[in-house]
């Protein structure tokens, strides 16, 4: 009866050793790292921990550990940190583990702007302040003939999809209408005229975003498609510039394309992203077309936009 109750302790001292063995403890290598729900890149965040953190985890899932963290509601729940920001420091020792040794769970403090989800579906409309920009000789008849330009307001609004590549970086394709245009001003008889171009696009911008835990830049081409392109006088018949003039020529060719930059602050509001981004649009294309092989005229769309939307 004695030797059967010490094989069984013996069997079941061997078996806790065993599942001992197997964990490990692991320490954040990275200034702040996710913890997510599920061991995936677009999984959401459950939490964030700081570096230094140390966790056992007694499970691997490809290249994520799984271990315990309280989530932002204050419960226990088991999460996935990826491999990539941390460090295995030993096996979990069998005698009882400090908290200075392991931290099971914590929770980094939660930082004043940043998403609690990472990527997702965003909406957003804002200002966009347009230029054009002309080629010297356009230029040079403006200044002869003392005509200034100006930028014009109107608005931009959009939706966009935010895909992570990593912790800090996204793809982020979106989809804006847009209006565009200028005002060109000249004064004859000491009286100053005002005409305009009153046009409207649609972009598709594709901009590689890189965060900081809250502040972002970003960077990358569009591609624009001239839905509606007037010429609007102050005194006079608005000349709609998509429209073949009596020789059968058109103005304006709809498709454009440049490059956009930006910067902006991404805050948590209570499960959504609140996005505020200001941004430079820069085209590259012309928007009017030449006609004929001695035509070097240029016209140019510019833009400075400030966005606000919100992340689903």
């Amino acid at each position: 009866m004695k030797k059967t109750t010490v094989f069984v302790c013996v069997i079941v001292l061997l078996l806790a050793v065993a599942v001992i063995a197997e964990a490990a403890v692991i320490k954040v290598k990275v200034q702040t790292a996710n913890v997510r729900q599920k061991p995936d890149v677009t999984s959401a965040v459950l939490s964030r921990v700081s570096m230094g953190a140390m966790f056992e985890s007694s499970k691997k899932v490809g290249n994520f550990y799984e271990i315990s963290v309280t989530d932002n509601s204050g419960n226990l729940v088991t999460g996935y940190i990826s491999t990539d920001v941390c460090e295995e420091v030993g096996a979990a020792p069998t005698a009882p583990v400090t908290p200075a040794q392991v931290q099971r769970p914590q929770v980094a403090p939660k930082p004043p702007a940043g998403t609690k989800k990472a990527g997702g579906f965003f909406i957003g409309a804002g200002l966009a302040m347009t230029n054009f920009t002309y080629d010297a000789d356009t230029k040079k008849f403006f200044d002869d003939y003392g005509i200034t330009t100006k930028m014009k307001l109107g608005f931009q609004v959009g939706v966009g999809y935010e895909l992570p590549l990593s912790q800090n970086i996204a793809i982020v394709p979106a989809l804006f209408y847009s209006t565009m245009g200028q005002k060109l001003s000249a004064t004859s008889d000491n009286t100053t005229f005002t005409d305009s171009y009153s046009w409207s696009s649609l972009i598709i911008p594709v901009d590689v975003k890189l965060s900081f835990n809250g502040p972002f830049v970003t960077a990358g081409p569009y591609l624009g498609y001239i839905l509606t392109a007037k010429y609007v006088p102050q005194e006079g018949e608005t000349t709609d510039m998509l429209a073949a003039d009596p020789d059968g020529n058109v103005f304006v060719q709809r498709f454009h394309f440049g490059i956009s930059i930006g910067a902006g602050i991404e805050l948590d509001m209570s499960g959504m992203g609140l996005v505020v981004k200001a941004g430079y649009q820069l085209g590259l294309s012309k928007l009017n077309k030449a006609y004929d092989s001695t035509d070097t005229s240029s016209i140019k769309h510019s833009a400075i936009t400030i966005l606000a939307a919100i992340k689903l």
